[in-house]
């Protein structure tokens, strides 16, 4: 007997796995399609005797799959399949489109094999021209007392489960038709209503009328299978006009052979109610753009608002509640104060250094009282911070502006006066040494002369830089691959054995604006800093990242360094201010000035235990991300 070609089209993969594992076990040859249009075309290309079709698929169902293969080849038998059975769509898919059989998920092996035997049985005999209707007739018959003895079963679980449903504390009722063709026990008491009442009458009606359009459009989309939130809440309507709320549990289901919805329905009214008490207080809290917390006497958090969290970059109120007030702050020494100084005087005001949960530093004025109870005793205290930071910023930016101006003033007019006179020193300098015969200290003079004009020189072309900024050269820039050069040429100036150098660089960065030379001048100098700060076994790590709410790229060059000291810290982007023997102290005055020339900002952090982060965020043009 030839090999039999058995089709499989589900687009469920773990059905096609049991099929092909009961199937291919029998020596039958599997063809698989996970839609419609897929099993048509390898009925098209292929000697097929039996097609296994489920009803449900994308692109083109079953039933359209069927009509499909009989189209191509009548003799072909058919099997479908599907987990939802209705008498009439079986009626007519065996008596109108020419189906063998129907069958239902989840399957009986058994049952299962004996289907596929017969329909192979029938295919030889309609291929052999022999008679098949009393076959037919007798397999419809069998069908239908399998469907009897399935729908006794189903009644029997009905009866088994009813009590469940009559006696369960939830409201269970099942619409369909928009009215309800069932309501338990509960259901009424809680409305109101007879049951009577309530299976005669649009359940809409019953629904307050601010609700009714949500629920009927999620009463539609479930039965129409469109993505609608398994759990909602809306207010019922009682049979006295008052209503109540409810959370309601809807799957979709199947009632007298046709869809309908089972609904699970609990009175949350408490609840609710709670909820809109917390949502005054947190909406009174809200307005205030400080961010206020309450705390034990011990000073730990028992309550932050919305502000508290986003000022502090926490998501959950959950990830600070219990913890000390302490642990917010930069210095632990702060938060003993505050609380000392609000025991003995019930108030403290001051400014502080707080720290964010990404570990981030921000300036904040905290004002903070102790809370006492009607006898005047402690209860908690309550602490209300406003962040200072960009204040800070704006008044550093105004003073830094105002004497970068003047230096830069300053720096244009003596680099003007200074050129001639160095210019006549080197030049002079330099003809000595390359045409005169002199002796040896002379010499040396001379060269220690024309090195110190070059340097002096040198210093004049970084005060112009500095006090006239050329004009921005801007094109799209890769960032790390400004970097990677920029490493390569300060890596031939170190002794490997020195330095370790440990790149992150992000894959994928987006291009931004701006000019190629002088933000590799910056990076160039970032990495020769950490050089000279890392002597002997150093490591410095290169990393860059994106901040995507900003829509800035980032560099950090970070050392492990002695770090810098907090007082240098805020004087290292001034000009001509250097710890450096033989600096000039306008290396990163330079910097920062390039990086405002490009909107972006240059930062420096140290660790308590050493080493020093440089940070330079600069923003990405829209025009170039949609381009790279």
């Amino acid at each position: 007997m030839p090999e039999k070609n058995i089709l499989i089209a589900d687009d469920d993969k773990s059905i096609q796995k049991m099929f092909v594992k009961l199937l291919m076990n029998e020596g039958y040859r599997i063809f698989l399609a996970s839609d419609g249009i897929e099993a048509v075309e390898v009925v098209r290309n292929n000697r097929i005797d039996l097609a296994i079709l489920d009803i449900v698929m994308p692109q083109m169902d079953g039933v359209e799959a069927l009509k499909g293969i009989k189209e191509i080849d009548k003799t072909i038998e058919v099997l479908m399949i599907t987990g939802h059975a209705e008498l009439d769509s079986l009626s007519q898919i065996i008596f109108k489109y020419g189906a063998l059989d129907y069958l239902l998920k989840p399957f009986n092996i058994v049952e299962l094999k004996l289907t596929v035997q017969i329909a192979l049985r029938n295919r030889d005999l309609v291929l052999k021209n022999s008679l098949v209707k009393e076959e037919l007739e007798n397999h419809i018959l069998e069908l239908k007392r399998d469907f009897k003895e399935k729908t006794f079963r189903l009644r029997e679980t009905q009866i088994k489960y009813r009590d469940i449903v009559e006696n369960a504390i939830d409201a269970i009722v099942v619409a369909q038709d928009e009215y309800l063709k069932f309501a338990n026990r509960n259901s009424a008491e809680i409305t109101g209503y007879s049951k009577e009442e309530m299976l005669n009458t649009p359940f809409t009606e019953m629904i307050h009328q601010d609700d009714r359009e949500m629920v009927l459009n999620m009463y539609r989309k479930r039965l129409r299978d469109e993505d609608a939130p398994p759990v909602y809440n809306f207010r019922v309507l009682r049979k006295d006009g008052t209503f109540f709320w409810v959370e309601s549990t809807v799957v979709k289901t199947v009632w007298g052979e046709r869809p309908a919805t089972l609904n699970f329905m609990r009175d949350i009214s408490e609840r609710i109610k709670a909820q809109e008490t917390l949502k005054i207080k947190d909406a009174v809290l809200a307005r205030s753009i400080n961010g206020i917390g309450l705390a034990d006497l011990e000073g730990n958090v028992t309550y932050v608002n919305k502000a508290f969290l986003k000022m502090w970059g926490y998501s959950d109120e959950e990830e600070v509640i219990g913890k000390s007030i302490q642990r917010f702050l930069h210095k632990e020494a702060e938060g003993t104060e505050a609380i000392k100084k609000l025991r003995e005087t019930g108030s403290y005001v001051d400014q502080i250094t707080a720290v964010r949960k990404d570990g981030a530093l921000f300036d904040a004025r905290v004002s903070s009282n102790m809370i006492t109870d009607e006898s005047n005793k402690p209860v908690c205290m309550m602490v209300s911070f406003f962040d200072v930071t960009e204040q800070k910023k704006a008044e550093e930016f105004m003073m830094r502006s105002e004497k970068f101006s003047l230096l830069g003033q300053l720096s244009a007019g003596l680099a003007h006066e200074l050129r001639n006179p160095l210019a006549v020193i080197s030049s002079c300098s330099q003809f000595c040494l390359d045409n005169m015969s002199l002796e040896r200290p002379v010499r040396e003079n001379f060269q220690v002369i024309y090195r110190n004009s070059q340097r002096a020189s040198n210093l004049i072309n970084d005060l112009l830089s500095f006090a006239r900024p050329d004009q921005l050269k801007r094109k799209a820039v890769d960032i790390n691959e400004v970097l990677t050069r920029m490493l390569g040429m300060a890596e031939l100036e170190v002794d490997p054995s020195h330095v370790t150098f440990v790149r992150r660089l992000r894959r994928g960065l987006p291009k931004m604006m701006g000019d190629e030379e002088k933000l590799g001048q910056v990076f160039l100098n970032l990495i020769q800093n950490s050089i000279q700060t890392t002597s002997g076994n150093g490591e410095i790590v290169l990393e860059t990242g994106f901040i995507a709410p900003d829509n800035m790229v980032e560099v950090k060059v970070i050392d492990n360094g002695p770090g810098i000291p907090e007082d240098y810290r805020k004087r290292i982007f001034d000009p001509f201010f250097t710890t450096k023997d033989g600096g000039t102290g306008l290396g990163l005055s330079i910097c920062h000035s390039i990086v405002e020339q490009h909107q972006g900002d240059i930062s420096v952090e140290c660790g308590e235990q050493g080493g020093t982060q440089v940070s330079v965020r600069l923003p990405v043009k829209q025009e170039v991300t949609e381009g790279v």
